[in-house]
């Protein structure tokens, strides 16, 4: 009994993989297409949402890289998808708030059935439905994971290819892990 327990608990926990929490920092200084945090996101690759506070509220302005230890790069000049509507102009400044990690929490996980509730139930994610994304790519919408994502409000995407799990950032389409499974 106590070795089928065993077994039991080494199914359950054959992969491991640490996906990085929200985590909050502020802009030290600006150049043109490049920020400065003033403490470093996580993981290379890895995106956050720049947050402008003003008097009448807060309002999301741009998507931010980071591309090396504190050092970011502008990736999304239109963080929600509206497109034409009337918004702050995208130009992030020093005190913006920097929210890295936004909707790490809500993922489309991209792997076949048997595999799919082990990765839900082992990430600690919200899941999406993966035949939302296929809907949304059949009808018409870009195949690109950026574009889904702001629509559908997630910030990964979880592939498996083979015996890999690939934890991809949804908004820079990086890949921010990879782990084998077993």
């Amino acid at each position: 009994m106590k070795s089928i327990f065993l077994i039991l608990i080494a199914t359950i926990f054959s992969f491991a993989i640490n996906i990085p929490s929200k985590t909050y920092t502020t802009i030290t200084s600006v150049n043109g297409n490049r920020v400065t945090l003033s403490e470093p996101l996580p993981i290379n690759g890895m995106s956050a949402l720049v947050v402008r506070s003003t008097s009448s509220g807060e309002y999301a302005l741009v998507f931010i890289k980071q591309t090396s230890k504190a050092n970011a790069v502008i990736i999304d000049k239109d963080p929600v998808g509206g497109k034409n509507l009337a918004k702050l102009k995208p130009i992030p400044k020093v005190g913006d708030r920097v929210i890295g990690g936004f909707n790490y929490d809500k993922a489309l996980i991209l792997a076949p059935n048997n595999r799919y509730n082990q990765i839900v139930s082992q990430l600690g994610v919200k899941a999406i439905n993966p035949e939302l994304y296929m809907a949304y790519k059949a009808n018409g919408g870009s195949s690109s994971y950026n574009d889904f994502a702001k629509v559908a409000g997630i910030g990964l995407v979880i592939v498996t290819n083979g015996n890999t799990l690939e934890v991809i950032d949804a908004i820079s389409q990086e890949t921010i892990l990879k782990e084998s499974i077993k």
